[in-house]
């Protein structure tokens, strides 16, 4: 996405919350988050689960409906170590590391509320739209190095994203005085750089390993595997990632709300 269409992405999503909008709730989440893209065999690879947090404000509609802004800070990580050695991933030998920041608003909808006492037991759904900011990196020899920065793949894509989030949670509410809760999401991304890894390798690399070493030695990495069939360089053209499946990630954690507007 065009980084000048950002703001209007961010203006879009704080409709609901004109300047006269009382929000009713504030309120933290915190958990893991965990990626899915070139560098995972399965759908989410549980060793490159990593800590997220995030805030909230929530504005509620109805008893059924509410809106909710939602800032948080992810980090997604995946290597070709992870991967079994039959899928052959490994040779590949990518790995990256990212801090990702998201902003988005999302609409939930409580289906069914079971009432306690002062206490209520609310399951919802939620679905909505987020603009988030990722910087992939990697580490050789020692040192930490910006992906984007060397366009591996060559491709200069842009760091900032949207997003559809959705997903499902819990919430306690006790006594109307706050809510605790879990919730687990998934993003939906229109990008495949996540990871640095999408299409094919740099048909230049050769060229490329004269001019910028540090770039080309990034984009192939194969080498490091000393696995014995190993080449020099790939042929032109040779796959590196899958440019057909766009990269997804997740956010699970639990939630704690205080009413605010008792």
């Amino acid at each position: 996405m065009k980084r000048e269409f950002l703001p209007i992405v961010f203006c879009l999503m704080l409709l609901p919350f004109n300047s006269h909008a009382q929000f009713d709730e504030i309120g933290t989440i915190f958990g893991c988050s965990n990626y899915s893209g070139d560098l995972t065999e399965r759908d989410f690879e549980p060793l490159e689960s990593n800590f997220a947090y995030g805030f909230f404000v929530r504005r509620n509609l109805s008893r059924q409906f509410s809106l909710k802004l939602q800032f948080s800070k992810l980090v997604l990580s995946g290597k070709d170590g992870n991967n079994t050695a039959e899928g052959g991933l490994w040779k590949r030998n990518l790995n990256f590391r990212s801090d990702l920041f998201e902003f988005g608003a999302q609409a939930e909808w409580v289906p069914i509320s079971l009432k306690s006492g002062e206490n209520q037991f609310m399951p919802y759904l939620f679905t909505g739209l987020a603009a988030f900011y990722f910087n992939p990196q990697t580490e050789m020899n020692g040192n930490i190095y910006n992906l984007q920065h060397y366009q591996t793949e060559g491709v200069d894509y842009n760091q900032f994203q949207i997003a559809i989030p959705f997903g499902a949670g819990l919430r306690f509410n006790i006594r109307n005085r706050g809510n605790l809760g879990f919730e687990f999401g998934l993003r939906k991304t229109f990008t495949d750089y996540l990871d640095d890894v999408s299409n094919s390798y740099r048909s230049d690399l050769r060229e490329l390993g004269e001019l910028n070493a540090i770039a080309a030695r990034l984009s192939y990495r194969g080498i490091e595997s000393h696995a014995s069939d190993t080449p020099r360089y790939p042929k032109p053209g040779t796959q590196r990632g899958n440019p057909d499946k766009k990269d997804w990630y997740a956010l699970f954690g639990m939630t704690l709300g205080i009413n605010i507007s008792r």
